[in-house]
Order: C-alpha cells, then sequence, then structure tokens
C-alpha cells in the first residue's frame, strides 16, 4: 500500500510538470483544427454563422479529447491500484486473527532489502509471511512453471520464498539460543483461483486470500502464549514499518517516477 502510495504521488507530481507545456499543445492543436475547419467551409461556400459552429465544434473536441488524454490513468498506475486494494483486503481478512490471539503486522521492511512483507502474522500456531497477489485466472502449474492464468509466477514464488528464509534468519538471530523456528511463506490471491483451494510449490503455500485466516488458524498450536509475545517483540524490532524511499525532491518530477519503475 505505502508503495502504490509513493508511486501515486510522483505520477501526479509528473502530471503537473507537464501541464503547461500540454496546455500549450493542445490550445495549438486546437487553434489549427479551427483554421482547418475555417478554409474548408470557406472552400465549400458555406454560411459564416455555420462556419463559426463548425469551428466551435471542432476546438471542444479536441480540447475533451486532450482532457482525457492528461487525465487518464496510466495503465501502471491503475495495476498498483489493484495491487494495494487486494492487499488491503488480505489486511481486512486477516486482522480478525487478533481475537484468536495473533499479532498481524503489515507493511514491514526487510533489513538490507527494497522488498517488503505485505502481512506478518505470529500466533499460537507459529510465525507466517503473507504476500497478496492481484493476478486473475486459473493457477496451474505445467513443465513451463507456474501461472496464474497467463501470467508467471515463478520469479515471484521465488522472492516471497526468499522473504520466508529471510525472516526465518532474522528472527533467529534476535530470539534466545535453543529457539526453533520456521517462517512459512504464503501466497494469497484476491482473484486467481487455486486449485482444491490449496497447493504448495518450492514450498510456498499458496491459498485463495479470503482463506488464509482459516489455514492460520487450523494449522495447530506450536508456541506457548509467552512464546508468541517474546516472538511479537521481536518481530516489531526487527521488522520496522515500510517507508518509501524516494529519489531526491531536486530531481525532476518524471526522474523521480522512472526511478522507482526501476526498482
Amino acid at each position: 500500500m505505502a508503495e502504490y502510495l509513493r508511486r501515486r504521488e510522483l505520477y501526479c507530481a509528473e502530471r503537473a510538470d507537464h501541464r503547461r507545456r500540454f496546455c500549450v499543445v493542445a490550445g495549438g492543436i486546437a487553434v489549427a483544427a479551427v483554421l482547418v475547419v475555417v478554409v474548408l467551409c470557406a472552400l465549400v461556400g458555406l454560411p459564416t454563422g455555420v462556419v463559426a459552429q463548425l469551428g466551435v465544434v471542432a476546438a471542444l473536441v479536441v480540447g475533451v479529447v486532450a482532457a482525457v488524454r492528461f487525465l487518464r490513468t496510466p495503465p501502471e498506475i491503475e495495476a498498483w491500484r489493484q495491487d494495494a486494494e487486494a492487499e488491503r483486503s488480505t489486511a481486512r481478512a486477516l486482522d480478525r486473527l487478533v481475537r484468536a490471539g495473533y499479532t498481524v503486522l503489515h507493511d514491514r521492511a526487510l533489513a538490507d532489502s527494497a522488498s517488503n512483507i505485505d502481512h506478518l502474522v505470529i500466533g499460537p500456531s507459529g510465525a507466517w509471511v503473507i504476500e497478496t497477489d492481484a493476478h486473475e485466472g486459473p493457477v496451474r502449474q505445467n513443465a513451463a512453471g507456474v501461472w496464474a492464468g497467463k501470467v508467471p509466477l515463478r520469479a515471484m514464488l521465488g522472492l516471497v520464498a526468499w522473504m520466508g528464509e529471510e525472516a526465518t534468519a532474522q528472527l533467529l538471530g534476535e530470539l534466545p539460543a535453543g529457539w526453533q523456528l520456521e517462517v512459512q511463506p504464503v501466497v494469497g490471491f484476491a482473484r486467481a483461483e487455486v486449485p482444491a483451494g490449496l497447493a504448495l510449490i518450492d514450498g510456498v503455500l499458496l491459498l485463495p486470500a479470503s482463506g488464509v485466516a482459516d489455514y492460520v488458524l487450523s494449522a495447530g498450536v506450536v508456541l506457548r502464549p509467552i512464546d508468541v509475545a517474546m516472538l511479537v517483540d521481536v518481530a516489531e524490532r526487527a521488522f520496522p514499518a515500510y517507508e518509501v524511499t524516494s529519489p531526491p525532491r531536486s530531481w525532476p518530477a518524471r526522474s523521480r517516477l522512472r526511478g522507482l519503475l526501476r526498482r
């Protein structure tokens, strides 16, 4: 969610940078369109009143088309928005775990990494790294890899598996000697259909986002309340709230946006 809000802010800043130039270009095109209409109407001998009306219509058409083009949301921004909405929906579904003695930490940073953990769940059944995926279509696996519809998921699953390993290592590094812990990586699909409602690929659990909380609750009890409290305390220190750092404000907004796109 934080990533989407930052990128949306930079996109709006980029559009503001271009507003004056856009208005000049759109005005020039509108004037040219009116002149073309006037010349054509003069050649066919139309009355002056009709020429004036057609000129106004031409200017309005150019203005509407230009405004739609300028104000439309780029596909990249729309994709980020959909991802953010899916992540927020998963967060709402997970928050009911709190009543069962779980702690849910949202948007958490990983040390020495630009990646962030969407949701870190800690409770009686252990620790879970949960990432939300907003792609559509059935989840399937074949010789070419793992797919959600026509979108390949292999790289994303590798990243989530690494997040689980990294979270495990960082937590064990802060916990007293003798602790045994393995953070389970999970991908919750907000739109895609998971076959049989559950799959395990390369150590990563694939679940419908709406069913993640039920799965966590049904996983059994492996931690005592005192262990949960200790683990939560360590996790809050090891994984601080994720803050997106934007490029320097001295850069033009377009350059700042491109800097984020390259991440």
